[in-house]
């Protein structure tokens, strides 16, 4: 017996949910790794620019982390929703 799997549009919200989340990972590690000295701490040109960042790229690492558990619930419900 083959399971031919159809793509269905909840299928493909989850695929994107899943790729963006790991696209903004991605992003935020790299701009991390980029500002890191010769001793590993990170360098910022202001108090408050460290500030905002730090904040900006946490916010941005919680929103990927939901984007990717929302890409694999999606995932789940649709190959349940279709046995």
């Amino acid at each position: 017996m083959v399971l031919a799997l159809s793509i269905s549009s909840v299928m493909m919200y989850g695929a994107a949910l899943i790729a963006i989340g790991i696209g903004l990972r991605l992003f935020v590690s790299q701009r991390r790794f980029n500002r890191r000295g010769y001793g590993g701490a990170q360098h910022y040109s202001t108090y408050w620019s460290a500030i905002f960042i730090s904040t900006f790229e946490g916010i941005l690492m919680i929103a990927s982390a939901l984007a990717i558990v929302s890409g694999i619930f999606l995932l789940v419900v649709e190959l349940f929703n279709n046995r």
